[in-house]
């Protein structure tokens, strides 16, 4: 979508937590032979009730710090920093950088039958309005919700049943009502609380997690070739917390975690 081929073997993925893990898992799998470096900007998270300023602010340091790390693409596996900061970013980076809002609106388009489409994400990435306008650029009815408790339990790996079944209720009714028969994941972490969505709303509905083409798009671009896997992870804060919880949702240990000061 963004690139032509080239020949990328460094490749760094970021979010503010462990959601761009759900992302970087694809990627990883359909190009497990490359130099991957992944930063949690936890102690930043979550990025999606922070001002525009701030997000700007934060994306200077994460540009800076992958600059340094000589990448040759950076992945921003997170909905906020997309649709507030990736141009900027672009224009001080010694990199390419690719974004995931553009897949969740194409994969979308592509699904719905009767062109009515719900976004859930994150305060900032509703507030900033990309996923509407690009929506309805395609003819699309569109309404959006915010759900900002989401992210915090997918950090704290909530499994309060109850508690995380009553937000999605509050957050998803309104998508309901409207009758959409799409929802796209405007957030990367919300592929973790897929089954509490897919109980509420049931089978009729089809979820859009961007890093399905994203990842794909990605492979198209850089192919699978080079030695082998190396990877690196770096946070912001709680290292420990992230090695545990990270686990889980890669399926595979992380053993080393760099904490940055």
């Amino acid at each position: 979508m963004y690139l032509k081929q080239k020949p990328y073997n460094k490749i760094g993925v970021v979010d503010s937590g462990l959601g761009g893990l759900t992302v970087f898992k694809k990627v990883k799998k359909l190009m497990p032979n490359k130099q991957y470096i992944y930063l949690a900007d936890s102690a930043n998270v979550p990025y999606g009730t922070k001002t525009k300023e701030q997000m700007i602010k934060i994306s200077e340091n994460i540009v800076g710090f992958f600059n340094e790390q000589q990448i040759d693409l950076l992945v921003l596996a997170c909905n906020t920093l997309t649709s507030i900061a990736m141009d900027y970013m672009k224009s001080i980076a010694n990199f390419d950088i690719i974004g995931v809002v553009e897949y969740g609106v194409n994969s979308a388009v592509k699904n719905t039958t009767n062109k009515k489409v719900g976004v859930i994400a994150t305060k900032a990435t509703v507030d900033n309005g990309l996923y509407e306008k690009l929506l309805k650029k395609n003819g699309i009815d569109v309404i959006q919700s915010a759900c900002p408790d989401f992210v915090g339990f997918v950090e704290a790996d909530c499994k309060d049943y109850d508690k995380i079944s009553e937000k999605v209720k509050e957050y998803l009714r309104p998508i309901m009502e409207f009758e959409a028969d799409t929802i796209i994941l405007g957030c990367t972490h919300y592929p973790i609380l897929i089954n509490y969505l897919k109980q509420y709303t049931g089978e009729n509905i089809t979820f859009i997690d961007p890093a399905d083409s994203l990842s794909e798009d990605i492979y198209e671009i850089c192919g699978n070739y080079g030695n082998k896997c190396d990877i690196e992870y770096f946070v912001t804060k709680n290292p420990s917390d992230f090695k545990i919880n990270g686990s889980k949702i890669i399926g595979e240990p992380i053993d080393k975690v760099t904490e940055m000061e």
